[in-house]
């Protein structure tokens, strides 16, 4: 394809569709948004400072406009697939938030029909293009660690979500951990073939209700033997705590935390530091700037996009044997 200018759609523009809005219009100088479908009244004030010139209707308006290349899919999880398979059917390129659908059974059919369009097509795991996860993956491909042994994963955010987010995001698994189980893919560069997780609540949401928990360890085991262990939690006090280590035989490599500030001290009362940065906006930020900038280049290279849809329907299986191991209290076998 040419290197002129991607002309993006945009679905959804809540937290992460302004996120992802803000960062072409500031930060990718070969591509722009130009038209949004559905918006509410009180963002398209921030549409139109971005940029947007079109305002959709409907979402079918919008795929089936020819001035539009690319949609960025940011809607809630449950219009993902219908959103996925009516671009593709129009031709159009797709990034799309994760996860894919929360069905196993959907998500195989976007991966089939993905692979039959022509079309590039990329799922927004964002936190493998964080500067500091790129350092790691590059240091693992040299071999400084040797062959990955132990993986060990911490994700705890500083707080839930609200409940009628919880409602509909298919659980911790689904929604929050589903970017530890592609971390750990990224990472070891291997398929999961065992799936152990435990969890409990821990908070004063009522998560049972919804088939949820707040806390959880999940531990993968790969084909090549490799371990991860993963924790989450929903209720970190100290803030975002998002930290990588990968074990081998040459040593150990990993990430710390990003704290607010780099402002320590050291008194009579020990040694004091900055909190980690609030939450995945603030921590990852950069990671959603070059992961957009990544699927501009691809489309304009015509090479594959760096994570495909059988990239989001392995995250996918991994959470859902999570799931089913939690429930019944057992290993569960992926291949």
């Amino acid at each position: 394809m040419a290197t002129s200018t991607i002309k993006f759609g945009i679905a959804g523009l809540g937290r992460i569709g302004k996120v992802h809005l803000a960062n072409v219009h500031r930060y990718c100088p070969s591509a722009e948004v130009i038209g949004a479908c559905h918006v509410r009244d009180e963002h398209s004030v921030f549409a139109a400072k971005h940029g947007i010139t079109t305002f959709y209707t409907t979402y079918a308006e919008m795929v089936s406009d020819t001035a539009i290349d690319a949609v960025i899919i940011a809607s809630p999880t449950t219009y993902h697939y219908e959103h996925i398979v009516a671009a593709a059917e129009a031709g159009k390129h797709i990034f799309c938030e994760k996860p894919i659908d929360l069905s196993l059974e959907k998500v195989q059919r976007v991966t089939d029909l993905i692979s039959k369009s022509g079309i590039h097509f990329m799922v927004g795991f964002n936190r493998r293009f964080d500067p500091h996860v790129l350092q790691l993956k590059a240091a693992l491909d040299e071999g400084k660690v040797g062959k990955p042994q132990i993986v060990k994963i911490t994700s705890r955010d500083p707080g839930p979500p609200p409940l009628a987010y919880i409602k509909t995001s298919g659980g911790l698994f689904l929604d929050m951990a589903i970017h530890d189980f592609d971390m750990a893919r990224y990472l070891v560069s291997d398929e999961v073939v065992q799936v152990h997780a435990s969890g409990s609540i821990f908070g004063d949401f009522p998560l049972a209700q919804f088939d949820d928990i707040d806390t959880a360890v999940v531990t993968l085991t790969f084909k090549n033997g490799c371990m991860a262990v993963i924790d989450n939690s929903r209720n970190s006090v100290y803030g975002y705590d998002q930290r990588l280590e990968v074990f081998g035989a040459k040593g150990l490599y990993g990430t710390k935390n990003i704290t607010e500030d780099a402002l320590f001290a050291r008194d009579s009362n020990g040694y004091h530091a900055a909190k980690p940065k609030h939450f995945f906006i603030e921590r990852y930020a950069e990671s959603y700037r070059n992961i957009l900038l990544d699927f501009v280049n691809a489309i304009q290279q015509n090479k594959a996009p760096a994570i495909s849809a059988r990239d989001g329907l392995a995250a996918l299986t991994i959470a859902m044997a999570a799931k089913k191991s939690l429930k019944e209290n057992q290993v569960v076998a992926l291949l």
